[in-house]
């Protein structure tokens, strides 16, 4: 089988790379489908139903977001904010962190 092509892995039904399957191939990707051959946007036959959906990647999160990821109460992560361990960006009246400042303060 050839390697997976890119919008394959931006799908949200995608499930394995190994294997080749998603939500609409739950036994193997179609040749013409992981080839690249047939943009899966429309129907093919098969495919139960499912079409290529774009996942949405969340680059920013916000603090009951961290807190529930981290298992901590909000007040920690607030603390940590307003300490500056933990970078965040003022929204209006909400504050957003960066997924990737997240994992740093992880660490």
């Amino acid at each position: 089988m050839k390697s997976l092509p890119q919008p394959c892995y931006d799908c949200i039904h995608f499930r394995e790379a190994k294997s080749g399957k998603c939500d609409g191939f739950p036994d193997q990707i179609p040749e013409q489908i992981w080839s690249g051959g047939f943009q899966h946007d429309k129907p093919f036959p098969g495919d139960r139903g499912f079409r290529f959906r774009r996942k949405i990647t969340r680059v920013f999160s916000t603090i009951p977001e961290v807190a529930e990821l981290l298992k901590v109460n909000p007040k920690t992560i607030y603390r940590a904010v307003w300490s500056k361990q933990l970078p965040a960006y003022k929204v209006g009246k909400a504050w957003r962190i960066a997924d990737k400042d997240i994992e740093l303060f992880r660490k």
